[in-house]
């Protein structure tokens, strides 16, 4: 059984959000968290590297986003990993309409909540009613 104290620390983790493309506040408590266990901590693009006093008697690789929308305008709502890598744009190089009509109601009917990704400062929450593919965005 998990100890109590890496038990929190597994909480802490979690309840922080992370989405695709918007993970800064996540590696803001991450960083906490090891440099707290006496990590020396270095960023990187889209990289925190973290090593302790004998950093080859032990290596860790983990990717730690998780799927979710943001918000492109009024009332619109993309698939961060589109946005993140640039495949919902009009440059030739988007994601297949038959990907996006397979989770076009991935979201469907579920609770979210809103927060500003440099900080992770919580913004609202709401239920998401229902969901389709904009024909302006399908070619």
């Amino acid at each position: 059984m998990l100890g109590n104290a890496f038990q929190d620390i597994l909480k802490s983790l979690v309840r922080s959000p992370s989405v695709v493309g918007a993970e800064h506040s996540f590696f803001r408590v991450l960083q906490r968290e090891l440099e707290e266990r006496g990590a020396n901590v270095t960023w990187y693009e889209g990289v925190l590297v973290a090593q302790g006093n004998d950093p080859f008697s032990m290596m860790f690789s983990a990717h730690i986003d998780r799927h979710g929308l943001v918000c492109t305008g009024p009332n619109e709502f993309q698939y961060a990993a589109f946005v993140s890598g640039g495949r919902s744009d009009l440059l030739g190089n988007s994601v297949s309409e038959e990907l996006i009509k397979m989770i076009v109601d991935r979201f469907g009917d579920v609770d979210v909540f809103a927060y500003e990704p440099w900080s992770g400062a919580y913004r609202g929450s709401g239920k998401i009613s229902g969901t389709y593919v904009c024909p302006y965005r399908i070619t």
